[in-house]
C-alpha cells in the first residue's frame, strides 16, 4: 500500500487553500545517515498545532528502514523513528484525530506517550480487479444499469459531480464542505489524471452517480468522495460506475484501490460486497477537551443503545 498521492504538491496546496492549514513535510532520522528514517506530511494551524484537514483519509507516512530482513531489527528501527514522530506531535500539539494509513500497524509509541489510540477499518482491493470477487448482487446491478442504458465516463464537469454529492449529502444529512469551485480547484492543482472524476449518466442524460478518486501511477488509488441521486439508487448505476472506475484506475497504473473507510454499518455492507480485504487503520488523539467531548458523546450513545 503506497499513498504517495497524498504527498503531491497539488494535494498539499489544495488543503492549504481550502482549509487554511500549512502543509509541513518532515524527514526524521536519529543520525545524519539516510536510514532508518520516516517521512511524514503534517498540516498545522495558525498556532503551529497539527490538525488533520477535513475529508483527508490518512496522514501519509513512509517508513524507510535499512536494507535488512530481520524482523526484530525492523521493529527496533520503527520504534526509534516513530519516537521522533511522537516528539514532534508532543511539541507541536495535536488538535484532532490523526489517522495513519493501513501500512502503519504499530502505534504503541503514541500510547506509551499518553495519546489515545483507536482503530477503524477500510477495504482494499488489488488491481486489476476480478469482477468475480464481487457479490452476485453487485454483478446483477451492473448488468441491470447497462441494460437500462446508463453510461459512464470520466469528466471535468464538476457541476455534474456536485449534483450527485449534494443529493447524497441531503439524503444522509451530512455536509461534504465542498463546492463546485473547490472540486475545480483541486483538479486544476492535481491535474485530471490524478484527481479522476467519474459520472454515470442516466438514459435521459442527467447525472445519476458520481465518484472522485485520487491516484498516481504505481501506487494505491484512494476513493475520495462519491454520491448517487436518490431517484437512481435502485438502478445499479453506482455499481456500474464503480466497475468502470476500477478498470480506468488500473489502466492509469494504480496497483490497488482503498475505499478510504468502512465504519458505518450500511456503508460497510455496500463496500464489502465488492470482495475487498478488510484492513484496519489506526488513529491517535491527544487528550484534550475535544477528545473528552468525543468520549462523552460515545459514552452517551452507548448508554442509550443499551438501555
Amino acid at each position: 500500500m503506497d499513498y504517495t498521492v497524498l504527498t503531491l504538491d497539488g494535494w498539499l496546496e489544495f488543503n492549504r487553500r481550502k482549509w487554511g492549514l500549512s502543509p509541513v513535510k518532515l524527514r526524521l532520522s536519529e543520525s545524519e545517515s539516510d536510514r532508518p528514517a520516516v517521512e511524514v506530511v503534517v498540516y498545522t494551524d495558525s498556532k503551529g498545532r497539527i490538525k488533520t484537514p477535513k475529508i483527508n483519509p490518512y496522514m501519509p507516512v513512509a517508513f524507510l528502514p535499512t536494507d535488512t530482513r530481520s524482523v526484530p531489527r525492523l521493529e527496533r528501527q520503527w520504534l526509534s523513528v516513530s519516537e521522533l514522530m511522537v516528539k514532534e506531535f508532543k511539541e507541536r500539539g495535536v488538535v484532532n484525530a490523526v489517522s495513519f494509513p493501513p501500512s502503519i500497524v504499530d502505534v504503541r509509541p503514541w500510547k506509551w506517550a499518553g495519546f489515545q489510540a483507536s482503530v477503524d477499518y477500510s477495504f482494499y482491493m488489488e488491481l486489476p480487479y476480478d469482477d468475480e470477487a464481487a457479490d452476485k448482487r453487485v454483478r446483477t446491478k451492473v448488468r441491470k444499469a447497462a441494460k437500462l442504458g446508463y453510461r459512464c465516463e470520466r469528466t471535468s464537469q464538476m457541476s455534474d459531480v456536485m449534483e450527485c454529492l449534494e443529493d447524497t449529502a441531503e439524503r444522509q444529512e451530512f455536509d461534504y464542505r465542498l463546492g463546485v469551485e473547490d472540486l475545480e480547484m483541486c483538479q486544476r492543482l492535481l491535474g485530471p489524471d490524478v484527481l479522476r472524476a467519474y459520472v454515470c449518466y442516466a438514459p435521459n442524460g442527467d447525472a445519476a452517480s458520481a465518484r472522485l478518486a485520487l491516484t498516481y501511477p504505481g501506487t494505491s488509488a484512494l476513493g475520495w468522495v462519491s454520491g448517487t441521486k436518490r431517484d437512481h439508487l435502485q438502478d445499479g448505476c453506482a455499481q456500474l460506475l464503480m466497475s468502470f472506475g476500477l478498470e480506468d484506475l488500473h489502466s492509469a497504473g494504480a496497483c490497488g484501490f482503498d475505499w478510504a473507510g468502512a465504519n458505518i454499518p450500511s456503508v460497510a455492507a455496500a463496500k464489502s460486497a465488492w470482495g475487498g480485504k478488510l484492513v484496519p487503520f489506526y488513529s491517535i488523539m491527544q487528550p484534550n477537551v475535544r477528545a473528552l467531548a468525543l468520549y462523552m458523546r460515545d459514552f452517551w450513545r452507548f448508554i442509550r443503545q443499551n438501555r
